[in-house]
C-alpha cells in the first residue's frame, strides 16, 4: 500500500492535524491525551513512519487503534482500507503484541477485543496483446469446505470490489487460526495448480 508526493504529505498533515490552515499537531495531541501514549510521526521519508510509545501495552493498543481510525478516515476507500490495515500489522515493529506471523504469510489483528487471522496476496496478472489483461483468482471463492467463520474474499475491479489505492488482492479470514491456515494451503494449492497449467500470469504463488 503507497501514497506518494503530494498526497503522502497531505496524509502526514491529516494525522498531525491542521486548522484554518496552519499545523496545530491537534489529533496527535489528542490521542497522546486520551491513551497517556507518546505519538512521533516522521514524514521525511519513505516509507513515511508512526511511532506510539508507552509504559501500557493497553494504552499502545489504544493508540494504534485510533491512528488507524483516522488513516482510513484520509483514504475515503472502503475496501483499500483492508489493504492498509494488513499493511500496518505487517509492518509493525517493536513490542506490538499482536503482530505474529506464523511462516504461512498470516498475521493476527485484534479490534476491540476480538482476534482475527488475517492472510492476504496480492492477485496473479495476465496481459493480452491489443487488449487489457486481467487478474487471476476468481475461481479461489469456490474452495470448499471452509471451517467456521473463515472466508476467503478478492478485492479488486474485476471481481465486483473496486479499489482506489491498492492492487487486486485475495484476504482469507477467520478467528481460528487452523481454519485460516487450511484455506490459506487450499488457496495456494489451487492457484499454483492454476498457474503450472501454463497460464503465464504474474507473479507465481
Amino acid at each position: 500500500y503507497h501514497i506518494r508526493g503530494r498526497k503522502r504529505f497531505a496524509l502526514f498533515l491529516h494525522l498531525l492535524g491542521v486548522e484554518d490552515g496552519g499545523l496545530t499537531g491537534h489529533k496527535t495531541k489528542q490521542i497522546e491525551s486520551m491513551t497517556s501514549c507518546r505519538i512521533s510521526i516522521s514524514g521525511k521519508h519513505h516509507p513515511m513512519k508512526i511511532d506510539i510509545t508507552s509504559n501500557s501495552a493497553r494504552n499502545i493498543a489504544q493508540g494504534i487503534s485510533m491512528i488507524e481510525e483516522s488513516l482510513v478516515e484520509y483514504i475515503s476507500d472502503g475496501n483499500s482500507e483492508i489493504r492498509l490495515l494488513y499493511d500496518l500489522i505487517a509492518t509493525a515493529e517493536g513490542s506490538y503484541s499482536f503482530k505474529k506471523n506464523d511462516g504461512w504469510g498470516m498475521l493476527v489483528r485484534e479490534y476491540e477485543g476480538v482476534k482475527s487471522w488475517w492472510a492476504l496476496f496480492e492477485l496473479p496478472y495476465k496481459g493480452y496483446e491489443g487488449r487489457d489483461g486481467d487478474y487471476h483468482g476468481k475461481f479461489l471463492t469456490r474452495l470448499k469446505p471452509l471451517s467456521g467463520d473463515c472466508k476467503i474474499e478478492l478485492f479488486g475491479d474485476g471481481f465486483g470490489v473496486p479499489l482506489e489505492h491498492a492492487s487486486p488482492f485475495v484476504l482469507i479470514r477467520g478467528t481460528k487460526h487452523k481454519d485460516v491456515k487450511d484455506a490459506v494451503f487450499a488457496a495456494r494449492d489451487a492457484m499454483r495448480r492454476h498457474q503450472g497449467r501454463g497460464c503465464g500470469c504474474t507473479p507465481k504463488w
